[in-house]
């Protein structure tokens, strides 16, 4: 999970316009302007796992993205139709076993308080070397396993591949030094490399390298 940086600007005019026609509702919104909008805003990764996520169709035709709304919608369409309320989340193995399900799919409406609208979000969550994510805030952790199911299997692996990645990454500087050590600019360099987008996609799962590496410049 990553901090996801909500603007109001971001929102699509389509959704503005039909907040303000009277008797609509979030179901007669046009959902793929806000899928775009959406995507554009998260860097095209899902809110919680940060798996890849896109404005495809899937095999059954349907959006590879689905429209997440952080409060439960309950029936409130001032709620329901708030861009501010709004993620953008992966499948969550959907039509899986629930306890195969991640993301939405698993949390239905439970309340969540880890929230990744919020900045120190990300100092809430670690990930361990082995594609773990946890928290030390008991009740944090909780929600990460039981509530969002993300270490899920699939997950965890997509995670570990992600560090070992860095670690093979991080090589073509060691080789460089005799000793093998990485110095704190060689490690702030590839901090930016999993920080930066291109075509305004970040890296899938990029925070669990930039922690790794942020572990590294600590003990420096």
């Amino acid at each position: 999970m990553r901090f996801i940086q909500k603007k109001l600007s971001n929102e699509p005019t389509s959704l503005k316009e039909k907040r303000s026609t009277p008797g609509s509702n979030f179901d007669s919104c046009n959902k793929n302007d806000i899928r775009v909008a959406l995507l554009l805003e998260q860097g095209y990764l899902c809110a919680y796992c940060m798996r890849r996520i896109d404005n495809n169709l899937n095999d059954k035709g349907q959006p590879n993205t689905n429209i997440e709304h952080f409060k439960a919608q309950s029936n409130d369409e001032t709620l329901r139709m708030n861009y501010m309320n709004m993620l953008g989340v992966c499948d969550g193995n959907k039509g899986n076993a629930k306890h195969l399900q991640t993301c939405d799919k698993r949390r239905d409406n439970r309340i969540l308080k880890i929230d990744p609208r919020k900045k120190n979000c990300e100092k809430l969550i670690n990930y361990q070397d082995n594609g773990l994510i946890y928290s030390t805030h008991k009740e944090t952790d909780i929600e990460l396993n039981e509530v969002l199911g993300l270490n899920n299997e699939n997950l965890v692996k997509e995670r570990q591949n992600v560090v070992r990645v860095t670690r093979k990454r991080m090589l073509r500087y060691s080789k460089k030094k005799k000793g093998n050590q990485w110095s704190k600019k060689d490690l702030n360099k590839e901090i930016k490399y999993w920080t930066n987008q291109k075509d305004n996609r970040y890296k899938e799962y990029c925070r669990i390298a930039i922690c790794y590496l942020e572990k590294k410049i600590a003990r420096l």
